[in-house]
């Protein structure tokens, strides 16, 4: 049951202890002195970004949709000040009422807080902070100003901060917390103290009006179930921002016998609040889970730390430490923990309030260690030189990692936007349980690569890593493959599609090499290989013809004469794996090839290449001259 293994997680990795706190982003610092005056002329900022720097912050659990509810020492614009976010906004006149009603509550709120943090402990930090608070009136502070920006680059109005530096910068919906000389309250261990004391009262509370009964997760009799399973779930796409349920039950159709809300699939608050916290752990940490299109992946193990395990490494693959797992994958790892911990993995989708289970997989450490390392080892390609690391059009804020789930499904997309959730998901199961990801993907993955072949100028083949790795591990592990696509360059098989690929690459080589490698304009494998690559027989013979006209030209190269009979070698070299019609006659090309086989195709066009430009470097590096000796 995946709640309960996800509760499990959270009490194993005591994720319970200090529910009271949870990092928030805080980008504002209010200085105060002793005497609760403003240091300088305005805010700290604390972080260059839009949200600010992280803090472990009190989290209130009094709902917040009703309105009226703010947090303690930190908070934003309407909780400290009491001013609306947009006071233009157009609304109806009872609108506008109630939505000032609901800034002075959640001020309100926001200062009674402190007062009753202040008469619990008498803190002098707090004393000024109080008489802060109670120089505030109903306009804005003196840091603060509602208006268009000075220099005239936005017509419409916002709230503007004057920073401590007397910077000026557009305000949106940040954080603030206080510095009282020089101590910040959020580190204050009196005040932490305070609020784990009205957290637990806040949950107590709550608890007094939840029924009584059966946890379907823990198994537990008589616990205090939860109406409703909080916290939210926040980061899954196309949730809200405030974050999202897995099981709710907000429609009578939903619900049975008579129960309401969450009680239909009862769970002690303790579990909710576990499950919840364990998931909001996982899609927080770069090394449990992964953002990819519009679907969320989170991992882990029952009790091997998931730093000791590959696939901490699974989104940014790089191409050392891969070699190494793939020639020993369970170096670091205690192989008989492994061999009985249990892995476990879910796909996560949002559809508005509520978040859907895609899919969820469990198995061994050891198991799921020995699929991602033949995931790897299927994707083993070779280069003749690895390109630099960039971002890729589509995805600016992204590393560029060749073997990541990311870039591999991109290769099947014109844009990142454009990407299917179901395609990182498919490969996700792939990697993690060994399976063979739809052939349907050969597809989209040849038609990006005709249309960049055909239309971008700056393509390279030779460094398209991601899209020819997964070409050749979908074709590796159809159970009717007829030909095994190995790292390198095939030169002795007979497949027929394969060595069309070679032959177009070759000819294509021939071409450029005749022009002195300043061919302009669309060359063979631009103009023929959508074509080649579907119907060979209609297109090789004429290609052929066209060649001899290419060589002749060579032999007469002042820079490459007797580089043709090389060539005309190469070219025989692989029409003799053709097998002719009849004895004496000449090779018989292909009429139409299959979906699987124009992925072979396209495999032997790149391996020729890539297996030629490699050759081409190894022979210019032994003709570069040894330098002379320093004595």
């Amino acid at each position: 049951m995946l709640l309960k293994h996800l509760y499990d997680f959270a009490v194993s990795r005591r994720l319970l202890d200090d529910l009271a706190f949870s990092p928030k982003a805080v980008r504002w610092i209010i200085e105060l002195d002793s005497s609760g005056s403003l240091i300088g002329s305005g805010p700290q900022i604390t972080g260059d970004d839009k949200r600010g720097k992280e803090f472990s912050c009190p989290q209130t659990t009094r709902p917040k949709v009703a309105g009226g509810v703010s947090e303690f020492l930190a908070d934003g614009l309407t909780a400290v000040f009491g001013l609306d976010s947009d006071p233009e906004a157009p609304m109806s006149e009872s609108k506008r009422a109630d939505r000032d009603a609901n800034n002075i509550a959640k001020r309100t709120d926001f200062w009674g807080q402190l007062e009753a943090s202040h008469r619990a402990s008498s803190s002098p930090e707090l004393r000024a902070l109080l008489t802060f608070g109670s120089s505030l009136t109903a306009s804005p502070p003196s840091f603060l100003r509602w208006g268009k920006a000075t220099d005239g680059r936005s017509e419409k109005s916002a709230w503007w901060i004057t920073a401590a530096s007397g910077a000026e910068a557009r305000l949106g919906p940040e954080n603030f917390s206080f510095r009282i000389n020089g101590s910040l309250l959020l580190e204050d261990e009196s005040l932490r103290q305070f609020w784990r004391n009205t957290h637990a009262s806040e949950v107590a509370t709550a608890r007094t009006g939840f029924s009584s009964g059966l946890c379907l997760i823990t198994g537990k009799s008589d616990q205090k179930l939860a109406p409703t399973h909080n916290p939210k779930i926040q980061g899954v796409p196309n949730t809200q921002s405030f974050g999202a349920a897995i099981v709710s039950f907000d429609k009578p159709a939903f619900g049975s016998y008579g129960f309401d809300q969450s009680l239909n699939s009862p769970t002690s608050d303790e579990a909710a609040t576990a499950y919840c916290v364990a998931l909001n752990h996982l899609i927080g940490r770069d090394d449990h889970s992964v953002r990819i299109g519009q679907t969320c992946l989170c991992f882990w193990a029952a009790e091997t730390p998931i730093a000791k395990t590959p696939f901490a490494f699974l989104n940014r693959p790089d191409p050392k430490i891969i070699r190494d797992f793939v020639r020993a994958p369970f170096a670091g790892l205690d192989r008989s923990l492994a061999h009985r911990d249990r892995f476990f993995a879910v796909t996560l989708a949002g559809n508005s309030g509520r978040i859907v289970v895609r899919h969820w997989l469990q198995f061994t450490v050891e198991e799921a260690v020995t699929n991602l390392q033949n995931w790897f080892a299927d994707l083993g390609i070779d280069i003749p030189s690895r390109p630099p690391k960039k971002a890729k059009p589509g995805a600016k804020d992204k590393d560029f990692h060749p073997l990541s789930i990311y870039w591999l499904a991109c290769t099947t997309v014109r844009e990142a936007k454009d990407l299917p959730p179901d395609i990182p998901a498919q490969l996700y199961r792939a990697a993690l349980e060994g399976s063979a990801p739809s052939i349907s993907l050969i597809k989209p993955l040849l038609d990006q690569l005709h249309s960049r072949i055909l239309r971008d100028e700056n393509y390279n083949l030779l460094f398209d890593e991601s899209r020819f790795a997964l070409l050749k591990l979908i074709l590796n592990r159809q159970p009717n493959r007829t030909m095994e696509i190995k790292p390198s360059l095939t030169a002795d098989t007979e497949d027929p599609a394969y060595n069309c690929g070679r032959l177009l690459a070759v000819l294509a080589a021939t071409q450029d090499k005749a022009h002195d490698f300043k061919l302009e304009g669309p060359g063979v494998a631009e103009r023929y290989f959508g074509t080649a690559s579907v119907s060979p027989a209609s297109v090789f013979p004429l290609l052929l013809r066209l060649n001899r006209h290419h060589l002749n030209k060579i032999s007469k190269s002042d820079r490459f004469g007797g580089h043709e009979r090389f060539i005309q070698q190469q070219i025989e070299a692989v029409l003799v794996l053709f097998k002719p019609a009849q004895p004496g006659r000449p090779p018989m090309f292909p009429r139409t090839l299959d979906l699987q086989s124009q992925g072979r195709f396209a495999l032997g066009f790149y391996q020729q290449s890539a297996a030629d430009a490699a050759a081409r470097q190894a022979n210019k590096k032994e003709a570069e001259p040894v330098p002379a000796s320093a004595n």
